[in-house]
């Protein structure tokens, strides 16, 4: 098969890859493909089907801002509900026709002559587009299994969240979940009436809190479907989080850093306080509250939001495991102390390469003109991004997903405003008849010392004030590169409005 050429080539067929494909048909552009290296739309969403799956974000706000649904079944919908939902969007907006699946993008490359990306197919011909929006999302691929020794000696079964066996009953089995993030937690919570024993291996607590869920009447579901009701819920929280987000990336960055790393504890000491009066009432084992207590801040790290996991640790069946795990046996899994513990099934909920760490991003496999490798400009200047988006050393190409990118109250939300910025520098191009766009050195400059500045106190409470973290917001280097510190208003306004100047395009050699 010969190389093909589009105007746009999507990589990725999650929220992301669904919010650009709207954009570019609401803006004329049908020349496009969407590569994805699964076999459907949906993303996470479509990896995930471990038992207990449910979104952790109420369903009013994690949707796409251009096709809102009325009849959701509950606040926080289920996992199958949510990637029904992905896939009726993607149908209804006729994606499929633009769909291309089960080809995954090995490596992009700027073809400096012909002003154009080559995109290197796994086991296909090369895909050639003028623009490549990457949609890839945060969470790249589960980690690594080898940081934890033994894995291959494992008699039983070994089960991810984002490839579990759906055949695999849990019912009469022993199961170590290694991990208390928001896929263990529900994990379970789900499985741990039917197995016979559940321990759960913590190695940092998560903050857990309630989870106000309920399930959505028929006259709710009626009420929301009044044109512009939805809108409005959305809007009104959005605009709820002005005035916090103003005083966190304007007012609180114009007091000193020490005095920064003074004040802000305070706050977790209350929600800690709280915390330990909540786990008084939920869990009787007094050692489990002593080891379920994080010792970092409450918005250092994602919290979980759950109203059963503490209800399973309290069933008999169940156990909190805190000693550090020396190695997987044949058998199941040793401990630092000297104990080991027999499983049919480890669940490794460890965690997820991000998008914030520069061992996500590969040697030779983004490459601009005159040499420019994305990897090796991260690893040696650092994680940098204009706009949540551009980046001067890659002409015509765009991430949804970058570093210092993310905004809002919800996913759907942040890669509604970093597509509506590429979208529209894409069909600027065009109206001027060019035939590259790329952001300028200086505007990237100065839109990375603009984020360093409004980032002060996002970094110095997740680094300064709980060193030694690694969490989501916290990359591999130390660094919070994970929020990006500006209003709502602020990012709404730049992915409409913001200055064409900071891109210069060139035409057609």
């Amino acid at each position: 098969m010969a190389s093909e050429d589009f105007e746009v080539a999507i990589i990725g067929a999650g929220p992301g890859g669904i919010t650009a494909a709207y954009h570019l048909l609401r803006s004329g552009i049908t020349k496009f493909v969407i590569l994805e290296r699964a076999g459907d739309f949906g993303g996470s969403w479509r990896d995930n089907v471990y038992p207990g799956l449910a979104v952790d974000i109420p369903t009013l706000f994690y949707q796409f801002p251009f096709a809102r649904k009325a009849d959701w079944s509950r606040l926080f919908p289920v996992g199958p509900e949510i990637q029904r939902y992905n896939q009726q969007v993607a149908a209804d907006l006729n994606l499929y026709k633009y769909f291309r699946g089960s080809c995954a993008v090995e490596r992009e490359v700027w073809d400096d002559r012909a002003q154009v990306w080559v995109l290197d197919i796994a086991g296909d011909e090369p895909v050639r587009a003028r623009f490549v929006i990457n949609a890839v999302g945060g969470y790249i691929n589960a980690k690594s299994a080898d940081t934890i020794a033994g894995t291959d000696d494992f008699r039983g079964t070994i089960l991810r969240p984002n490839s579990w066996d759906t055949e695999y009953s849990c019912r009469g089995r022993r199961v170590a979940v290694i991990g208390t993030g928001s896929s263990s937690v529900q994990i379970v919570a789900a499985v741990v009436d039917e197995a016979e024993h559940v321990d759960v291996y913590q190695r940092t607590p998560s903050w857990i809190l309630p989870k106000p869920d309920f399930a959505f009447s028929p006259r709710a579901q009626r009420v929301l479907a009044i044109p512009g009701v939805a809108a409005a819920i959305n809007g009104a929280l959005l605009a709820a989080m002005e005035i916090p987000l103003q005083l966190i990336c304007h007012v609180l960055p114009l007091l000193p850093r020490r005095l920064l790393a003074t004040l802000l504890p305070q706050y977790d000491k209350i929600w800690r306080g709280l915390y330990r009066i909540m786990l008084r009432h939920r869990v009787s084992n007094e050692a489990d509250r002593s080891a379920l207590v994080p010792n970092y801040g409450i918005l250092a790290k994602r919290p979980v939001l759950s109203s059963s996991f503490f209800t399973a640790l309290e069933s008999d069946s169940a156990a909190l495991v805190v000693h550090p795990i020396e190695r997987i046996t044949p058998d199941g899994i040793r401990t630092m102390d000297g104990t080991e513990r027999a499983y049919d099934l480890i669940v490794l909920a460890t965690g997820y390469e991000l998008f914030t760490d520069p061992e996500t991003y590969q040697p030779g496999k983004t490459l601009g003109p005159n040499g420019f490798d994305l990897a090796d400009d991260y690893r040696d200047k650092g994680l940098r991004s204009y706009g949540g988006s551009a980046h001067p050393g890659l002409p015509n190409r765009w991430s949804l997903v970058a570093p210092q990118g993310f905004v809002g109250a919800a996913w759907h939300t942040f890669v509604d405003l970093t597509a509506r910025h590429a979208i529209r520098i894409i069909t600027e191009t065009g109206r001027r008849d060019a035939a590259v766009a790329q952001v300028r050195t200086e505007a990237f400059d100065r839109w990375v010392r603009k984020m360093h500045r409004h980032g002060k106190v996002i970094s110095t409470y997740t680094v300064d004030c709980n060193p030694g973290l690694r969490t989501y917001f916290v990359n591999s280097q130390g660094e919070a590169l994970y929020y990006r510190p500006q209003t709502i208003s602020g990012a709404l306004w730049f992915s409409r409005f913001s200055s064409l100047d900071d891109y210069f395009f060139t035409p057609h050699n």
